[in-house]
């Protein structure tokens, strides 16, 4: 019986019998549930009242008032020989979506520029040098001076990348120039507003990505996009169409999802990487080598050619905390705000509660991610009946995630390319 049934029982054990012998039936073992016979393994209100507080939440409490690191305490030595023991296999999967010249990332186009050596090489060895540099004013993007953005593409987002009125993890005030690594010139109306133009601002003195270093994690593959896709054949409609821009996904999916694939939340251990295909990367963009495609701005801008609208599908709310209380060390998708991100709903365009419910609980976000090949190689497998999965830990959908971030002292994030290891 789960945590959260035995809850249950105590709270209502007492006031009526009647109200226990109710509890006691809808508690269902999570091993023993099915889809056909699903019960709530973690019940989420129906409402989220409050974000998590930047300076006193779970997961402060846990690492202490020092810690820059959140959940990626959890990953200690022991641990990331256990993970790396998942390896049986040596199948490697490339999680990153590449990246070229002209493509858009979220608010800027990627470009560099080389400097061709000369034809032909000097000297006896004939050695020509082609440098790409980073910097200068796109050609893609003329408004963009210095044209290379750190959270491009695959992403992992570090605590600094969305704040609560400035404050993120552990009370730290982005927006004060007392903790501004190189602080040049004016600050103008920090921390009420936007500084001057001849204010530089170079990196956090906190808080930074190049505190993650290397992930070696437990990745857990919840293929929400399989399950419900099953539905929308069963319903008469193209599952190629699914999910639409707008989708919000639901922990209940989430729950039954792992139930497909012959998991339950007691099988996602704290510490863990959560990975969510939504289906919406496989739709448009993705190099799986089954179904490869490439409409990156339709991925890009809310299913639009037209128009830089920012988000497409994604968790709602409760998805949100249902993943907070698994207490991983990053969630993951095939999105680009992983949450739920609908300009035309939300207050403004940038209105991001999940980032904020994430990152202020030490929690890192893993944006971009290509999640069709692994899922597609897991499907193969649930539908031959395959008996591969003796243990969670033998799941296909359970593998062993990689990250390298580069260590940019003081940036808000870093791009990735994550890959898992079976």
């Amino acid at each position: 019986m789960n945590k959260q049934c035995v809850e249950i029982l105590i709270e209502r054990l007492g006031p009526s019998i009647l109200l226990g012998i109710l509890s006691v039936l809808w508690c269902v073992p999570l091993w023993a549930q099915s889809q056909a016979a699903y019960a709530p393994m973690d019940p989420i209100p129906d409402v989220i009242e409050e974000l998590p507080d930047p300076c006193d939440n779970p997961t402060i409490g846990t690492w202490g008032p020092d810690d820059e690191r959140g959940n990626l305490n959890y990953l200690t030595a022991d641990r990331v020989r256990e993970n790396l023991g998942l390896i049986r296999q040596g199948r490697v999967y490339n999680l990153a979506h590449l990246l070229e010249p002209g493509q858009m990332g979220f608010s800027a186009f990627l470009d560099f520029k080389a400097n061709l050596g000369q034809w032909p090489g000097v000297g006896a060895s004939n050695t020509i040098t082609n440098n790409e540099e980073t910097l200068g004013n796109s050609t893609f993007n003329p408004n963009r001076s210095g044209v290379m953005q750190f959270e491009i593409g695959t992403q992992l987002d570090g605590f600094n990348h969305f704040t609560q009125s400035g404050v993120t993890y552990n009370c730290f005030d982005t927006r004060d120039p007392e903790n501004h690594l190189h602080a040049e010139g004016d600050p103008g109306q920090l921390p009420k507003g936007n500084p001057g133009d001849d204010y530089v601002f170079r990196g956090h003195s906190k808080m930074g990505i190049e505190n993650v270093g290397t992930i070696i994690a437990r990745g857990v593959l919840i293929d929400v996009a399989g399950l419900l896709r099953e539905g929308e054949i069963k319903a008469g409609r193209d599952p190629e169409e699914f999910p639409q821009p707008a989708y919000e996904f639901t922990p209940e999916e989430l729950e039954r999802a792992l139930l497909r694939q012959g998991l339950t939340i007691d099988d996602i251990r704290p510490g863990d990487a959560l990975l969510i295909r939504t289906g919406w990367a496989g739709r448009f963009w993705t190099s799986n080598p089954a179904a490869p495609r490439n409409e990156r701005l339709k991925y890009l801008n809310n299913g639009q050619d037209e128009k830089f609208l920012p988000g497409g599908p994604g968790l709602g709310a409760r998805a949100v905390q249902w993943t907070l209380n698994r207490k991983p060390v990053l969630v993951a998708a095939d999105v680009k705000s992983i949450e739920v991100a609908n300009p035309f709903k939300e207050p403004d365009p940038f209105h991001r509660p999940g980032h904020i419910s994430w990152l202020n609980s030490g929690i890192y976000m893993l944006e971009d991610v290509d999640l069709e090949e692994w899922a597609v190689d897991c499907e193969q497998m649930l539908a031959g009946g395959s008996k591969d999965a003796v243990s969670p830990d033998e799941s296909c959908y359970v593998m062993t995630l990689i990250i390298q971030t580069i260590p940019i002292r003081g940036s808000g994030g870093s791009t990735v390319a994550p890959i898992a290891v079976r």
